[in-house]
């Protein structure tokens, strides 16, 4: 595996005076220990919050086990390998007593199996050791979110994937079409993965790993076949019929909008969220999808252009805030951003310079208030809520920002 060291940064004497007489360290103890005691409070009071999706997990995997095949007997909004951490715990809940609260209960331990895999991966990539205690922290800040979603199973295979990207092509493009079956985001790594082996005139490897995606793909596509799964690919139509979902950052300039008379709106719960009603949607909706090609065509000329500008070590070192700066570029773009899809981001931002983590740390921080914390003050349209969600979005749009200088070749800021 790839060793992606993160050099040292030292900074200057004046910098560091006036960060300790902002941010005196007393104070920021007593934030992280008040934040740690609410995380606490969410854990055991907010518990609630998740039932929804945790109750379709489980019935998703009681039906599997009574024999019905997903995508032929009942239609799933999830692609086909998320089955696997969804079946997982059902199947050593049943040799339990079966019911939901040990299934519970064995997601929960599925989840921090795979947050204990993720930072063995992350120590194995940075033989420094400073990417692993802040994954381990930012881990311990998102646990409200993280312990009840299955998205760190993608996750997972995602750092793997870049982890494997030079010394085993071959295992980096199964991890990543493994990934992508679970949840359909690591898609967007293509042009990352494809412009760092062209830059390298890696053709061999490029071609490696896509094989290693032939490979996965092809036993996906035979196994949905032979096991009758027609409706494999239903669930891209299921999202593509979704509203703007409350949290996304048009949602909560929208919210902002109306709290200032401008525009008209309610809140319905459809798809399983919480999304705005509105006459502007169908509007905001088209903009969105003549933004994103655009948004992206450009992401994709810059990070050619980093790649090829720089040195070889340096393009090894860019590879990673290049990924998260394509996820989280798919995550602002879209018109739905539920709060695990910060748990996406998490492996990787743990190798970035330490203003970038920070402000990821912060918009983690704020994401947990948001939800489980007190998401029905924001559904309530309470001020207090829709201008914290507008920060947490702002923050998002500033960790974009910080990941973009990071590619930058032409950026002398030093790393820590």
């Amino acid at each position: 595996m790839p060793e992606f060291k993160v050099s040292g940064w030292l900074p200057a004497s004046g910098n560091t005076t006036l960060r300790k007489r902002l941010f005196p360290p007393r104070f920021m103890y007593l934030l992280i220990v008040f934040y740690l005691v609410l995380e606490g409070y969410y854990l055991i009071f907010r518990f609630n919050a998740h039932i929804q999706d945790l109750t379709l997990y489980r019935d998703t995997a009681v039906k599997m086990l009574g024999g019905q095949v997903p995508f032929r007997d009942f239609k799933l909004e999830y692609p086909l390998l998320s089955l696997l951490p969804i079946l997982i715990p059902g199947i050593l809940s049943n040799l339990a007593d079966g019911s939901f609260h040990s299934y519970v209960a064995w997601f929960m331990a599925q989840n921090l199996l795979l947050g204990l895999l993720m930072a063995r991966i992350i120590g194995k990539m940075d033989p420094a050791g400073k990417a692993l205690p802040r994954y381990m922290a930012a881990l311990l800040l998102s646990l409200p979110v993280f312990l009840f979603r299955f998205d760190s199973f993608p996750a997972l295979l995602t750092i793997l994937a870049i982890g494997y990207a030079m010394r085993r092509p071959f295992l980096s493009g199964m991890s990543w079409a493994t990934a992508t079956a679970a949840k359909l985001y690591p898609i967007v790594l293509i042009p990352v993965f494809g412009l760092y082996y062209l830059s390298e005139k890696s053709w061999y490897k490029l071609a490696r790993q896509a094989g290693g995606c032939v490979v996965i793909t092809g036993v996906v596509a035979g196994f949905s076949v032979l096991a009758g799964m027609g409706g494999v690919s239903d669930f891209m139509h299921y999202h593509m019929l979704r509203g703007i979902q409350v949290e996304s950052v048009a949602g909560g300039v929208m919210l902002l909008l109306e709290s200032t008379g401008i525009v008209k709106l309610d809140i319905a719960h459809s798809f399983g969220a919480m999304h705005l009603v509105t006459p502007l949607a169908a509007s905001v909706l088209q903009v969105i999808d003549v933004v994103i090609p655009a948004c992206f065509l450009a992401m994709l000329a810059y990070v050619a252009w980093a790649f090829r500008a720089g040195t070889r070590a340096g393009r090894a070192a860019r590879l990673i805030p290049a990924a998260a700066a394509q996820i989280l570029l798919f995550i602002l773009l879209n018109k739905v951003l539920s709060p695990q899809y910060l748990i996406w981001l998490l492996p990787l931002i743990s190798f970035c310079r330490l203003r970038t983590y920070l402000i990821f740390g912060a918009a983690l921080m704020l994401t947990i208030v948001i939800f489980p914390g007190h998401y029905y003050n924001l559904i309530s349209k309470q001020l207090t809520m829709i201008a914290l969600l507008n920060i947490r979005n702002a923050l998002l749009i500033w960790l974009f920002i910080a990941l973009i200088r990071e590619i930058n070749p032409m950026h002398t800021s030093r790393r820590v």
